[in-house]
């Protein structure tokens, strides 16, 4: 039996991020663009957050052209909003946009930084490289602590396959995010051709401590958001445990939404 998020049609995303690439010349797609174009997840994306409030606006009239809605926003993240929007009543359509992505609790880069690595896409969006790409998501769904591989994370991500297709963009990401380089090329290298580092992933884990503990504040907001508000948050909470599927009772879900988010109806203006 086909489930109702199977029936409905992919997102269309493409006008949405043509858009925002021509509005927001900081904001740009950092991974995932082609998982959610094919419907199976959201779009990733980073920008500074000086440029959020154009980012939302425009993602709500977006989502007011194809008959989605309400939208919310949810800004739980340390440094990160959720833009989402209701579909169909059973489903969330949801837009990412981070200012900065941490690894092992230490700064990995900024949304300023990933610019200079992004390219334009022929489909008219701007996407980071793939080698770029494929580092972030080693760090990010590859390795598990200790330096142990993720195979999932790994084959979901194809880590090895845009690692091997960039090792250029890969090099530059390494410098841009003040990665030990030679560490890099030689996890690079080893994912590349099916293997494993782990004396160089360790390394790259005690790097990322080491930044962590000089920047106590945002290791300790970043633990409260995992331990409380992850699992507290109803946006949240349906993005992350429910496969963005929203409960039978839709409009009791909304009203407890509304209690600790900016929710806005479809059509409703967006404040300067």
């Amino acid at each position: 039996m086909t489930s109702p998020l199977q029936e409905l049609r992919p997102a269309p995303w493409l006008p949405l991020v043509r858009q925002l690439t021509e509005l927001v010349p900081g904001w740009v797609i950092w991974k995932n663009a082609e998982a959610a174009f094919a419907g199976s997840g959201d779009v990733d994306s980073a920008a500074s957050s000086s440029d959020w409030p154009e980012i939302s606006q425009t993602f709500q009239v977006w989502a007011s052209d194809n008959d989605f809605g309400p939208v919310i926003e949810c800004r739980h993240p340390p440094r990160t909003m959720f833009l989402v929007a209701v579909r169909e009543q059973h489903e969330l359509v949801e837009l990412d946009v981070l200012e900065r992505k941490y690894f092992r609790g230490g700064t990995l880069f900024t949304a300023e930084g990933l610019v200079p690595l992004s390219r334009m896409d022929s489909r008219g969006f701007r996407v980071l490289r793939p080698g770029a790409q494929g580092l972030i998501l080693l760090l990010g769904n590859g390795i598990r602590w200790g330096g142990r591989p993720n195979p999932d994370g790994l084959r979901r991500r194809r880590v090895a396959e845009l690692l091997s297709e960039d090792r250029e963009g890969v090099d530059l990401a390494a410098r841009r995010f003040g990665l030990p380089v030679s560490l890099v090329r030689r996890v690079a290298a080893a994912v590349s051709r099916g293997g494993w580092d782990r004396g160089s992933l360790l390394l790259l884990e005690a790097w990322a401590l080491l930044k962590a503990v000089g920047d106590p504040g945002t290791f300790l907001q970043r633990a409260k958001f995992r331990l409380l508000s992850k699992k507290r948050c109803p946006v949240l909470r349906a993005i992350f445990y429910d496969d963005r599927q929203l409960p039978a009772d839709v409009e009791g879900w909304l009203a407890n939404v509304r209690k600790s988010h900016v929710v806005r109806d479809v059509g409703q203006q967006v404040a300067p």
